[in-house]
């Protein structure tokens, strides 16, 4: 319970002292294999989703960003991966519907590193490729 506390108090503290974008939903605990994890609330919107995700980079230490396409293919999941100044670890993502233009090299269940300033051309909606 202790820890839980910590991961708790660590969120609260991160969220109040930074303006960062909406949260769909916020997963606390060791299961995933992240402590806090955090789901934003772009509803779909690349342009969005990037400069959401950039907010965050700008408040966490150690940052890296990974896509993957769903197996079904719809949908892809942008994440970073970064912690909070007080060490505890943080995963963000969001999803957005899938584009080939947007994503011409990225096959339905594929997880691929992604350099962080990509998210900066697609928070600027020039929509280049991974």
């Amino acid at each position: 319970m202790k820890t839980l506390m910590v991961f708790l108090d660590a969120i609260r503290d991160h969220l109040d002292l930074h303006h960062l974008p909406e949260v769909a939903s916020l997963s606390i605990g060791e299961r995933s294999g992240r402590p806090v994890v955090v789901q934003l609330g772009t509803r779909g919107d690349l342009v969005a989703l990037a400069g959401g995700l950039l907010s965050w980079t700008a408040t966490l230490d150690e940052v890296t960003a990974s896509i993957w396409r769903v197996p079904a293919g719809g949908s892809v999941h942008l994440t970073i991966t970064g912690r909070m100044p007080c060490g505890v670890p943080v995963d963000v993502y969001g999803g957005t519907p899938f584009d080939a233009t947007v994503f011409p090299d990225l096959p339905a269940g594929a997880r691929q590193d992604l350099p962080v300033f990509v998210l900066h051309t697609w928070a600027r909606s020039e929509g280049v490729a991974a």
